[in-house]
């Protein structure tokens, strides 16, 4: 399952009418990495847990608690509670503006 491809409601979902395409393409580029990022913390959170051996499921739990960790990483990303893919749009469309302020001058 492909995490950068599914639709989230935070970052994606703002909607400016002002926005260009390249806008849009870096709000959406900058939320898919925000939910990546989730998914690698909550993965190797969960490899830092110990084993009991009880009720480890082998080659299907993984399968499973993979894309159980996509969707929990969409959600978080969604929610606009973590914040990292809106600072990283704010930082690079700053980096942007300010890039064709300078080529625009000379």
């Amino acid at each position: 399952m492909d995490i950068i491809s599914e639709t989230t409601t935070g970052l994606k979902g703002i909607v400016n009418p002002a926005d260009t395409l390249k806008d849009r393409k870096l709000r959406e580029a900058c939320a898919g990495f925000e939910a990546l990022m989730l998914k690698q913390i909550l993965t190797l959170a969960r490899q830092s847990v110990p084993k009991s051996g009880l009720l480890d499921g082998g080659y299907g739990e993984e399968m499973f608690q993979s894309i159980h960790d996509d969707q929990i990483a969409q959600k978080m990303a969604g929610s606009k509670s973590i914040g990292f893919g809106d600072m990283l749009y704010r930082q690079l469309s700053q980096a942007h503006a300010s890039q064709s302020s300078q080529s625009g001058e000379k």
